[in-house]
């Protein structure tokens, strides 16, 4: 039994040149017509030999395939085929850290536009968009912390990753960033030789108050805290809306006033200070992230590891061979008279 491999392609988007051959093909074809018109026109029964030379036609089809042939195969090639797998061991120089983002429903606030969410958002995706070696993990939380993405290099997934974070997501809500501290902690693992941080976002709403056990825990662990307060003293309404983004209005307790919250950064401040990081009040996100990349960067100094990847390998060489093989054959294949003659 034939078995075919399991083929995927590096560059797919030259499968637009395919559209190319099938305009070489038919300019070729039309040619060949506009030739025999010609003939006919222009040269009687007894005079078309002297004139135009032999027809060769079955010469010229089959020239014509080697062409097409050739240049098939050389698209292909182009398409950069991928198939087997390669073991590929490299040096990586970063660290490995984690974001971990607060989804409780004060992060709806808009006392920093859009509002505290968003911009929480906005900022993770220009602080990925920056990296090059280093791996990122995300975890989310609100009552209990959850992990969304485990340790990775593959930035584009984690961006459509955050793209769907909403305080929808979890239905627990709350602020337990002890929770998320140790989630974190865990996804980070107790790798030697890789330095470890986790960039722990919030509005400082602890409503657990147990913080201690889990700054011990990241500090056993040798992973430092970075964290970045979002939102504003002042107290603000809670905007909420449902599953859909439907607008329900604003929070409002059991007696049906409007909740009120307000950023409170000692507790993201006491954090940062305990594990060896450092604590940033989120203004514009370009100030934010030259501040926190500053602080993160020195830990890359001495961080080095080797990793381990199984890649598919490239195989355009074969397609390559044929069309050059084909191309060979098409230039060693005798033209016919007339083409030298019109």
């Amino acid at each position: 039994m034939i078995e075919f491999p399991n083929i995927s392609w590096d560059k797919p988007w030259f499968a637009l040149v395919f559209l190319l051959v099938g305009v070489i093909a038919y300019l070729l074809i039309d040619l060949q017509s506009w030739r025999k018109k010609i003939r006919k026109e222009f040269a009687d029964s007894g005079l078309d030999s002297a004139i135009f030379g032999q027809e060769q036609s079955s010469w010229l089809n089959l020239k014509f395939i080697f062409l097409i042939i050739s240049l098939f195969f050389l698209t292909l090639a182009l398409m950069g085929p991928l198939w087997g797998e390669e073991e590929q061991t490299m040096k990586r120089e970063g660290i490995d850290m984690v974001f971990a983002l607060d989804l409780s429903n004060s992060m709806n606030a808009e006392d920093i536009a859009p509002s505290r969410l968003l911009k929480a958002k906005q900022f993770i995706k220009r602080y990925i968009e920056t990296l090059g070696g280093d791996r990122v993990g995300l975890v989310v939380f609100a009552g209990e912390a959850y992990t969304v993405a485990p340790l990775t290099s593959d930035y584009a997934a984690l961006d459509g990753y955050i793209d769907t974070f909403d305080t929808n997501l979890l239905w627990n809500q709350g602020t337990n960033m002890s929770s998320s501290i140790i989630e974190s902690v865990n996804l980070l693992g107790n790798s030697p030789n890789v330095s470890k941080a986790i960039i722990l976002i919030s509005d400082g709403e602890d409503h657990e108050k147990r913080i201690g056990d889990a700054i011990d825990y990241a500090k056993d662990n040798q992973v430092d805290i970075f964290t970045i307060g979002v939102g504003k003293t002042q107290p603000s309404p809670i905007p909420m809306t449902d599953t859909d983004g439907w607008d329900l209005g604003y929070k409002e307790d059991d007696d049906g006033k409007t909740v009120m919250t307000s950023f409170h950064g000692e507790e993201l401040r006491n954090i940062a200070e305990q594990t060896n990081g450092s604590y940033t009040l989120m203004t514009s996100i370009d100030k934010t992230l030259e501040t926190v990349r500053s602080q993160v960067n020195m830990l890359e100094k001495n961080a080095e590891s080797e990793i381990s990847t199984f890649n598919k390998k490239q195989q355009y060489q074969w397609f390559l061979v044929v069309s050059i093989l084909f191309f060979f054959i098409y230039t060693l294949t005798p033209d016919k008279k007339y083409f030298k003659r019109l």
